[in-house]
């Protein structure tokens, strides 16, 4: 089994409870079909770079699954006859992504040790910027 990410653009026009059904509906379609969830990550209502069908906002999620290639065509089929479903668009994670993905992690993790619990300077500090990220006058 390979790893992929499915990221998915649904109509702002949905309920909360409609958002969830064809979340799980995603979910449950993998996993009957022998496939297993990692993650899922919903985004929400975000602005769009363009107008889609008239809309200047839409709704994501991305699921993040291991599963067999046969099933990805499926998903694809269910996704293109869903009207609420605007865009969408898969991405198989090969070895070397993971092992990038592994190590960008890694290191955030290692940065935000070595900060402690927010004690000292932060960024914007050092730079001489105020709380707005103005810059400040040197007096």
């Amino acid at each position: 089994m390979r790893q992929y990410e499915t990221m998915v653009l649904l109509s702002p026009d949905l309920e909360e409870e409609a958002v969830e059904e064809r979340v799980t509906k995603f979910e449950k379609h993998i996993i009957d079909n022998g496939g297993e969830i990692l993650s899922v990550d919903r985004w929400g209502k975000k602005r769009l770079a363009y107008e889609i069908n008239d809309q200047r906002h839409g709704i994501y999620f991305v699921v993040t699954y291991k599963s067999e290639d046969a099933i990805i065509k499926d998903i694809e089929r269910q996704l293109r006859l869903d009207e609420d479903s605007w865009r969408f668009m898969t991405v198989r994670m090969d070895d070397a992504m993971l092992r990038k993905l592994e190590k960008n992690v890694k290191a955030a993790a290692s940065r935000l040790g070595a900060r402690g619990d927010g004690e000292g300077r932060d960024r914007d500090d050092e730079r001489g910027r105020d709380e707005d990220g103005k810059r400040r006058r040197r007096d």
